[in-house]
């Protein structure tokens, strides 16, 4: 299929964009910037020459950029943590979202693919990570940017439209170019400290190779509206410590503090804007996320995620490569 990625300067959209060449499929891009492009999905391998300049807050662009194409995956979005950007994140969020997958839909694109994220359906509490939960909106804006977008998607979905949605937790894996991710930038934290904390806490590995194996396998037109987590493997923090000790030549302690400690000092990290990525919501996640159900995704996609240390090496490797380590 030839297929319309947006996105494909960052992290996800890359990787996504070579799992969708690699497949047999053809992609067109949506940048605002074509040389931060060739630093992501061109530093893979991949020719980026077939794409548009635009935004996905600029109607006009993506309907450009959608001409001739058959399929559509959605891959961009804003991540901004700061309240004083929180605003512009959620208008931004769901202003791309109406554009990109509304007007998809309106052209007759099948599929149209939403890379969401568990943040939209998280809650504390919640025993299993399932694609049907309700949308609560997350903890922190930009959970509830997420959740926005998320309920739009809904809404096409409950019209008949052929609207996928994955919902990613902890998105690790080699670099794209000099793209990093946000969950290997907090690998990296976490190695240059040399400590993981928490006691019951878990990392929710998800390769970034295979979420976009993943995307690439859901191009198929004719199969209606999907929702799929992709979640990874769930990997205890102590085991985690010790994987990323043997991996990347650093040792890693393993410290014991009690995960409520751990959103304690979360909630007193916001009331005294202590500039830390420690938040109140950052330690929720952190501390509370379940297992996800990865089952239909197996069943439906044939998509297996690797083994976490596998995983953790190419990070690390990644992170070597760029200086970062």
């Amino acid at each position: 299929m030839k297929v319309l990625l947006t996105g494909g300067t960052g992290y996800v959209g890359a990787w996504t964009a070579k799992a969708c060449v690699d497949a047999g499929h053809e992609v067109r891009y949506l940048v605002r910037t074509p040389e931060k492009l060739a630093r992501s999905a061109g530093a893979l391998g991949l020719d980026t020459s077939d794409h548009v300049v635009g935004d996905i807050t600029d109607s006009g662009s993506v309907r450009r950029a959608m001409e001739d194409c058959e399929a559509v995956i959605h891959c961009a979005a804003v991540v901004a943590l700061g309240p004083e950007d929180a605003e512009w994140m959620s208008r931004t969020n769901l202003e791309g979202a109406r554009h990109v997958l509304g007007q998809a839909v309106e052209q007759g694109l099948d599929p149209v693919v939403h890379c969401s994220s568990a943040a939209a359906l998280f809650r504390p509490g919640l025993p299993v990570l399932t694609a049907d939960l309700p949308v609560l909106g997350g903890l922190d804006d930009y959970g509830r940017s997420k959740g926005e977008v998320e309920e739009y998607a809904r809404s096409l979905q409950s019209a008949g439209a052929p609207v996928v949605c994955t919902y990613p937790v902890m998105v690790l894996g080699p670099p794209a170019g000099d793209q990093l991710g946000e969950a290997n930038e907090g690998l990296l934290k976490g190695l240059r400290l040399r400590m993981l904390p928490g006691t019951g806490a878990t990392w929710t590995v998800c390769d970034v190779r295979d979420l976009g194996r993943a995307h690439a396998a859901l191009l198929e037109p004719g199969r209606g509206p999907r929702r799929y987590v992709t979640g990874g493997v769930t990997v205890p923090v102590r085991e985690a410590a010790r994987v990323l000790s043997e991996v990347s030549g650093r040792r890693v302690l393993h410290v014991p503090v009690p995960d409520a400690a751990l959103r304690g000092f979360g909630r007193l990290q916001d009331r005294l804007r202590l500039g830390t990525p420690m938040t109140a919501s950052a330690m929720e996640y952190y501390t509370r996320m379940p297992d996800a159900d990865n089952e239909p995704m197996r069943t439906d996609l044939g998509v297996e995620f690797r083994d976490p240390r596998e995983t953790l090496a190419d990070a690390c490797d990644g992170l070597r490569r760029l200086g970062h380590l």
